[in-house]
């Protein structure tokens, strides 16, 4: 899954740099609204939620009025606010109604991948040990979707399927070592 992160992350990156330059090189009053729904959605993508948040602060008040960006601003607060369960509810029923562009609806998806890997990421780190139904609140999905994500990481859910317990992920372990070898090799060729 981190691999999935780092090169959705990358893709993500490069489409910022494109929309900067952009934006930096067009005259202001030419620039179309999705250009920035662009550049908002792929900071938050990036887990760049302040950016997100200035650039919503600063957009003029007929752009505010888009359904879209007010979607989009929502998105904003309720991850900085670390609201998850709203969170996938809120792109659940907005990708259901079909309100949105197929681009934006695209950009959701991915949005909801990285909010998803990073949870569970952080989920592997912090627990040996969490009730099912704090999973179910932390995603918002129902009880077989949660199943699916406890199966797919290998976690183990007792009988009476009350606790789960997530399964560390070996990788991290392989990551932090070849970083830490990294370093070491650093260390030794600065000291020379």
């Amino acid at each position: 899954m981190t691999e999935l992160l780092s090169t959705m992350s990358q893709q993500h990156r490069e489409h910022l740099a494109q929309l900067q330059n952009r934006l930096l090189t067009t005259p202001l009053d030419s620039i179309p609204i999705d250009v920035y729904k662009e550049l908002m959605i792929t900071y938050l993508c990036l887990a760049k939620i302040n950016e997100a948040k200035f650039l919503w602060e600063n957009l003029s008040a007929p752009m505010k009025t888009d359904k879209e960006f007010q979607f989009l601003a929502s998105l904003v607060s309720l991850l900085n606010l670390k609201q998850y369960g709203d969170f996938y509810k809120l792109c659940q029923t907005t990708t259901e109604n079909g309100s949105s562009s197929q681009t934006m609806t695209l950009n959701i998806q991915q949005l909801i991948s990285r909010v998803t890997i990073q949870n569970v990421e952080l989920i592997e780190l912090a627990y040996k040990s969490i009730s099912f139904d704090d999973l179910q609140k932390i995603f918002g999905l129902n009880t077989k979707m949660v199943e699916q994500i406890c199966n797919e990481r290998g976690w183990q859910i007792d009988a009476g399927g009350v606790y789960v317990s997530p399964k560390r992920n070996d990788n991290m372990n392989a990551v932090s070592n070849s970083n830490l070898a990294k370093l070491v090799e650093l260390v030794c060729f600065l000291e020379r």
